[in-house]
């Protein structure tokens, strides 16, 4: 019970670290444009299962950007449009969703503020 309770309250950490890092980047990244998705691409990780890869192009002052993401949105379909929030003081920083309308969002954190709580209490019963 002490190793489930450590693993827990680790991933808990780790949770809340994400949350705080991702709302962050949510604040920088408060202007937005329209983007077109470009290309989707498969892609494969180390345990052999596989996803998609996403790049959308999109203009700010003139200037064309690309961005790649892992992050499924709206567009699915190259050629479709959607909504690119960016950082209005370095438009390269940008991101194709904005959390706050991501119901996962809160969730991350109240799975990282349960995973503590619940790994201090098995921690506590294990000694």
């Amino acid at each position: 019970m002490g190793i489930a309770g450590f693993s827990l309250f680790v991933l808990g950490i780790i949770l809340i670290i994400s949350y705080a890092v991702s709302k962050k980047k949510n604040a920088r990244c408060s202007a937005q444009t329209q983007g077109t998705l470009i290309d989707v691409f498969e892609t494969e990780n180390s345990n052999g299962s596989t996803g998609h890869s996403f790049t959308y192009s999109y203009t700010v002052d003139g200037v064309e950007y690309k961005l790649k993401s892992n992050a499924y949105t709206e567009a699915s379909n190259v050629g479709d449009t959607l909504t690119i929030w960016y950082n209005p003081k370095k438009p390269k920083d940008a991101q194709p969703f904005h959390y706050e309308t991501m119901k996962v969002y809160k969730a991350i954190l109240f799975a990282g503020i349960a995973s503590i709580l619940i790994g201090i209490v098995l921690c506590f019963i294990a000694l």
